[in-house]
């Protein structure tokens, strides 16, 4: 039902397996690298965030509701001014990783939680963002709610018709978003004789019985300034 609903997806052990040896082949060491965790703040997350701290050791958190980089340039400042410096080189691998549920009937947007007699929604912050639209078409800021506020201002930025959108399409955008913009912060910042990057997208997808996906996404990598995109281990 998973690979029916999303095709290409993989268990999430395995893609973190494939894509963390692939992106050592590279030439990106889990002895020299800082990874950055850039994913929704949502507790069903904490797994990935532990795999991928298993595979690279240590892992600066860039997590938000919904996953968008928010953390900006200050974050981007501070997770380059952590990693670990070998020689001359500075590596830092990006893990972008929005989230999305289904159930076992198929219901795409609901996951079922530890604890918890019914499913609940996932992302919540991009369903919230969708249905806030609805009244709220500018996208203004809520004192009480800085972080969504500005979730749904980059939405609808990105898609003025967000009101209208399903979620499957809201949360492959969100998975855009984080690679262009995580990206322009980190290229921007870095010295590209200096600093080699790599960042790494794909979508979660929340199983039944606690089963975790991922659908692999684009990999992007800049090795002594020179920049390549691909799929990494699942080309």
């Amino acid at each position: 039902m998973i690979t029916r609903e999303f095709p290409g997806a993989a268990p999430m052990s395995q893609f973190l397996t494939r894509q963390s040896a692939w992106l050592r082949a590279q030439g990106f060491d889990p002895e020299d690298a800082l990874a950055i965790s850039a994913t929704c703040r949502d507790e069903i997350l904490a797994p990935l965030r532990a795999q991928v701290r298993t595979h690279w050791h240590r892992a600066f958190d860039f997590s938000s509701l919904s996953g968008l980089p928010l953390a900006g340039l200050t974050g981007a400042r501070a997770a380059l001014g952590h990693a670990p410096q070998t020689g001359d080189r500075v590596e830092m691998v990006v893990f972008a990783l929005p989230h999305i549920g289904v159930l076992a009937d198929g219901a795409v947007g609901q996951a079922m939680r530890r604890g918890r007699v019914d499913p609940t929604t996932a992302c919540g912050s991009l369903v919230a963002a969708i249905e806030q639209s609805q009244t709220d078409p500018i996208g203004s800021m809520d004192p009480d709610d800085p972080e969504q506020s500005l979730v749904r201002a980059r939405l609808l930025a990105e898609i003025p018709d967000l009101a209208r959108c399903d979620l499957r399409t809201v949360t492959t955008t969100v998975r855009d978003l984080m690679v262009a913009d995580m990206w322009r912060m980190l290229q921007g910042i870095s010295d590209t004789d200096q600093v080699d990057l790599a960042l790494v997208s794909g979508l979660v997808v929340h199983g039944p019985d606690g089963l975790d996906f991922v659908v692999p996404g684009t990999c992007r990598v800049r090795t002594r300034g020179r920049v390549v995109d691909s799929a990494g281990a699942y080309d």
